[in-house]
């Protein structure tokens, strides 16, 4: 008995290992099993040598616009920023897995004051160097794709660009990844519906059959893209609200994306303060236990017990953890 337990224990570990994590794409190996470090220009082609430098040239721009974001949030004290940067700088580091061969060096700039630095122009300049290394890999990838006997090389680049997670970019600014608090979604847009209603079904498609087990992230990172679009470009849909707290949902529970995902749940009951979903809830627990706010738990605790009525075992622990947090 002891002896299946143990086995059904080993096989629920195993599986959680291999499907309970979000996993990149592997690289394109050799024919024997090889991951090669490095990947070499052809010798004496200036169009390759010209896209494949350009493309070095962003990553390691981006790179360096995002060290000294970091170093910016740092100095300042905002570590909750700082983490986005970090989180972002892996990101990229994560995508690429060679070094390239057969090209210019290329050394990002010494480094620059950050005296009197100005938040909103460093964020700028990490997003357009974002912009601009995406849009080189591309036309590298498209370079490649259109020259014949380099299939492999095209894959490596392709690979590189599955491998960046567009999930770990962010805007520095949360009021800019979302639309305004103000916005009323009254409108019942098709569209919109269709674009939710595929989210919806992705998102519980990649939970699996059992929780932690057969998560498919893949599916929930589409089911999240979508539905950011969704909201972005139909913001007076009906479904708005809806989105919005799935979209905390998705980022609470797969990406570990804590701030983002109380944001969205806050945004979801202030478009709909009707709304019949814990997203109050969700927001607490999140600031409760993850970020360890005490403050904002108790003030969505307390709204909680005022507009969520609906599921009766959240608001008896809002109250238990009003009285755990305030000692009263």
């Amino acid at each position: 008995m002891k002896s299946t337990l143990a086995s059904l224990l080993f096989v629920a570990a195993l599986t959680y290992t291999l499907t309970g994590c979000s996993v990149s794409p592997q690289p394109p190996r050799t024919a024997n099993y090889k991951l090669p470090t490095t990947l070499a220009v052809t010798p004496g082609d200036t169009a390759e040598v010209a896209a494949a430098t350009e493309a070095e040239a962003a990553r390691i721009n981006y790179r360096y616009r995002l060290t000294v974001l970091h170093s910016y949030y740092t100095q300042t004290g905002n570590m909750d920023k700082a983490g986005w940067a970090q989180r972002e700088m892996e990101n990229l580091d994560h995508a690429q897995t060679f070094q390239w061969s057969g090209i210019p060096e290329i050394t990002p700039p010494v480094g620059e004051s950050l005296a009197n630095a100005d938040e909103h122009l460093l964020v700028e300049y990490v997003l357009g160097a974002r912009t601009a290394y995406l849009s080189a890999m591309r036309n590298l990838l498209a370079f490649y794709r259109n020259k014949s006997g380099d299939t492999y090389k095209a894959q490596r680049i392709s690979n590189v660009l599955d491998r960046f997670d567009p999930i770990y970019t962010y805007k520095y600014f949360l009021e800019a990844e979302m639309p305004p608090a103000t916005n009323r979604p009254v409108q019942v847009i098709p569209a919109a519906d269709k674009m939710y209603d595929q989210a919806v079904k992705l998102h519980k498609q990649g939970k699996g059959l059992v929780p932690l087990l057969g998560t498919s992230y893949p599916k929930e990172r589409e089911a999240l893209l979508l539905l950011l679009d969704m909201v972005n470009k139909y913001p007076q849909s009906t479904k708005a609200a809806l989105a919005a707290f799935y979209i905390g949902e998705i980022y609470k529970e797969y990406f570990n994306e804590n701030i983002r995902a109380v944001a969205w749940y806050k945004r979801a009951v202030q478009w709909d303060p009707n709304l019949t979903m814990p997203a109050r809830f969700q927001a607490a627990v999140v600031a409760d236990y993850r970020l360890y706010n005490k403050a904002e738990a108790i003030e969505l605790y307390r709204q909680v017990i005022q507009h969520e009525q609906f599921n009766a075992s959240n608001v008896q622990w809002a109250h238990n953890r009003i009285r755990d947090l305030t000692g009263s």
